[in-house]
């Protein structure tokens, strides 16, 4: 009976040794942002070393996000998506924020508002392709 709990041990051991291996400092910049504002700060800190043209379309994308500007928001996250040179970091950030920019779309269309949703089926359409 030990030898059979002795291996199942030494697993639960090893799962909670990688579940505590991902829960460090540096897992918190990959989740996905929960606001607007924590994802424009999440594209702007993932995108702060990259090229200029990159840069000034994630700085665009993070005004836009906190401006609540949607049109804006939706071109430059699709700019910025669209590039093959994107890092993982960067791919979270620019997932994040288009989780969050989608969210905010369909309460903003729920509350009537017809900006959102001329900028939502932009959304899709530019998912689509």
């Amino acid at each position: 009976m030990k030898t059979r709990s002795l291996p199942r041990m030494a697993l639960l051991g090893s799962v909670a040794l990688l579940l505590a291996d991902g829960c460090g400092p540096g897992t918190n910049d990959l989740r996905v942002a929960q606001s607007p504002k924590e994802a424009a700060s999440q594209l702007t800190s993932a995108f702060a070393s990259a090229d200029a043209s990159f840069n000034a379309a994630a700085r665009a994308a993070s005004e836009a996000l906190r401006a609540g500007d949607y049109p804006a928001a939706v071109e430059s996250l699709h700019a910025i998506k669209g590039s093959q040179s994107v890092t993982p970091e960067q791919g979270m950030a620019v997932h994040g924020s288009l989780v969050v920019l989608e969210s905010g779309l369909l309460s903003a269309i729920e509350a009537g508002d017809p900006k959102a949703k001329v900028a939502y089926q932009r959304l899709k359409a530019l998912k689509a392709k």
